[in-house]
Formats: C-alpha cells, sequence, structure tokens
C-alpha cells in the first residue's frame, strides 16, 4: 500500500507540499500540482484517515459504546445507529465493554485517543465524570437507554415503566391470563427495574395476581432455567411478562419441554421486539422501544451539539406494543 513519502518521493518534493495539495491547500506551482495529483491517482493512495486524525485533532468517527453483543437488541442497535451515521458520512468506533468497569476506562481512553467526534453510551458503568471528561475534550456525548439521564448532557431515555405497564395491561386484558410471574433481569439493573413497576401499576389496576418474580440474565439460558425450574415445580401461573425477549425465547423452550402449550395454557410476552420475535413457534409477543427513525435523531443531536455548539436536549420516547401469537386468547 502507497504512502505519503512514496507520493513525495516520486513527486520529488516534501511529505508537507504533497498533504497541502492533497487537502486542496495549494501552495504549489501549478505543474506540481498536477504532478502529485496524478502520481497520487497511478499509485491509488489514500491518505490515513488515522493520520489526519492526529494531525486536525478531529475524525469522522462516532464512538458507540454498550454492554455487550450476546442480547440481540444490541446488536440491532448497533445496525440502527450506523446506518444513520453512515449516511451522514460517519463511522462507528464500536466498543463493547461487557458489563466491565475497566473495559469501559479503556475505551474511554482510546475514545479521546482516536479524536472521535462524538460518544453514544449505552452502559450502566458511566459516570456523570466521565461525561465530563469527554466533553472537556470536545466529544460530544450523548446517553442512551440504560445510561442515567439527570447529567447536563444530551440523552435518549426509554419510558420503561410504561413499557412494563403496556406488556402486562395486554396480557390481562387481551390474553385473558390471570395469575401473573415477571420475570427480572438483574435486580440491580434499572430498566428492568422500571419494568417491574409498570407490570405492578397494572397489576393493581385489574383483578389479576402477581404470583412469582423469577431473575435471569437477559439472555436465553437464564430465561429457559428460571422459568423451568418454577413451571416444573408449580401449575399456578397462566402469564409470564419477560424483561427482554431473550429471556422469552428461554419460557417457550421451557414450556415446550414440560408440555406446556403457549399459548393456551401460559400466555407469554418479551420486550424489546428483536426480529426474531416474528421467527419464534409461536410468534413473540413484545414491546418495541427503539425505533430506527431514533437513529437519526442521535446521531442529528451529535452533530447539533458538537458542530453547532448548541445546547443539549433531552428525549424521551415511549415503547409501542406489538402483538403476536404468544398472547392470543382461547377462542
Amino acid at each position: 500500500m502507497a504512502t505519503i513519502k512514496d507520493v513525495a518521493k516520486l513527486a520529488g518534493v516534501s511529505t508537507a507540499t504533497v498533504s497541502r495539495v492533497i487537502n486542496g491547500k495549494g501552495e504549489a506551482a501549478p505543474e506540481t500540482i498536477e504532478k502529485i495529483l496524478k502520481i497520487v491517482e497511478d499509485l491509488n493512495y489514500r491518505p490515513s484517515s488515522v493520520a489526519k486524525s492526529l494531525s486536525k485533532r478531529e475524525s469522522n468517527l462516532i464512538a458507540l459504546l454498550i454492554p455487550n453483543l450476546n442480547n440481540p437488541f444490541f446488536s440491532e442497535l448497533v445496525q440502527t445507529i450506523e446506518v444513520a451515521a453512515n449516511k451522514k458520512g460517519y463511522q462507528i468506533f464500536l466498543c463493547n465493554s461487557e458489563d466491565d468497569r475497566e473495559k469501559v476506562e479503556y475505551y474511554l481512553e482510546t475514545m479521546k485517543d482516536n479524536y472521535v467526534m462524538g460518544a453514544i453510551i449505552n452502559s450502566l458503568h458511566v459516570t456523570e465524570k466521565d461525561l465530563e471528561r469527554l466533553e472537556v475534550n470536545g466529544i460530544s456525548t450523548m446517553t442512551i437507554d440504560r445510561a442515567q439521564f439527570s447529567h447536563a448532557y444530551s440523552a435518549l431515555a426509554v419510558d420503561h415503566i410504561h413499557g412494563g405497564y403496556l406488556a402486562t395491561k395486554h396480557l390481562i386484558e387481551t390474553g385473558g391470563a390471570k395469575k401473573i410471574a415477571f420475570l427480572s433481569g438483574p435486580e440491580d439493573e434499572s430498566s428492568s427495574q422500571d419494568r417491574y413497576q409498570g407490570y405492578l401499576k397494572a397489576i393493581s389496576e385489574t383483578d389479576a395476581e402477581h404470583i412469582v418474580k423469577l431473575y435471569g440474565l437477559f439472555d436465553v439460558q437464564s430465561g429457559y432455567q428460571a422459568s423451568y425450574d418454577y413451571l416444573s415445580e408449580h401449575t399456578d401461573i397462566d402469564g409470564i411478562v419477560c424483561s427482554n425477549d431473550a429471556m422469552a425465547y428461554g419460557v417457550i423452550r421451557a414450556c415446550a419441554d414440560l408440555g406446556i402449550d403457549v399459548p393456551q395454557d401460559i400466555k407469554i410476552i418479551g420486550y424489546d421486539d428483536t426480529v426474531n420475535t416474528k421467527f419464534s413457534i409461536p410468534r413473540l409477543s413484545s414491546i418495541s422501544q427503539f425505533q430506527s427513525k431514533l437513529g437519526d435523531l442521535i446521531i442529528n443531536e451529535l452533530e447539533r451539539v458538537g458542530k453547532k455548539n448548541l445546547k443539549p436536549k433531552k428525549y424521551e420516547t415511549e415503547p409501542e406494543l406489538v402483538v403476536r401469537e404468544t398472547t392470543k386468547k382461547e377462542k
């Protein structure tokens, strides 16, 4: 691969002259400019984006910090934001923290080293001080979903209380469930706590009964194990509200293994409306929390604050109910 030194050597000029010509700065004789551009074309030379970032202390990179890629929701979130970023000429610098504070710290430093234009943060392990450090270094930030909302910078929050309420209300009023379980994520996970609050609110407004709160880790395996262990010993529930789709898939499998019919014996609803909800057997009813249009909103907000120096804004979105087969009422 050709370098700027190769171009300079063939043209008989300095690398600084080549750089000025490539970046349209002129400051060379017309014949020199023509010669350099021809060599650039002949060698198929492409300036290093990293080198340009270092020289200009800026780049077209937007950092996206997520907790993991095991949950289908986050992989789909990455894709949604990447599409929106690419439309504006930005590239995504993906940072998978695996919910580990040490990894978070590493990626925060790497963001500064690479002069990213902005940082989209979805992590419980990023503090307000972390955001301040990024902002001081000229990196606009926006927290989304799991991250805190009370700081002074841009943020997008999802009303998970309303989402939990919608899921539960549908399970009771449309699905006809009366004795219900809630399958939570980790106990200290804020979005799962919010969904549970919404669940309890819906229960309090109806004649349905809350039977048990189970716990999983937002993955298929833990959803399977938690529901299998309970359902193999109890037959006292006819509906399960799950904190995410991945655990709901595990519940569907556990029911199949135990000979429990979904939705005749138990109604199940997930949360996230990931792509596989359309292909599970039966197809999973769910709560859609992150529509594709929000990718454009996030990128536009980073540009608005970072390039136009405008005041950060807070955004809140309401989830939507998506009805499929797992909550159908018996005819």
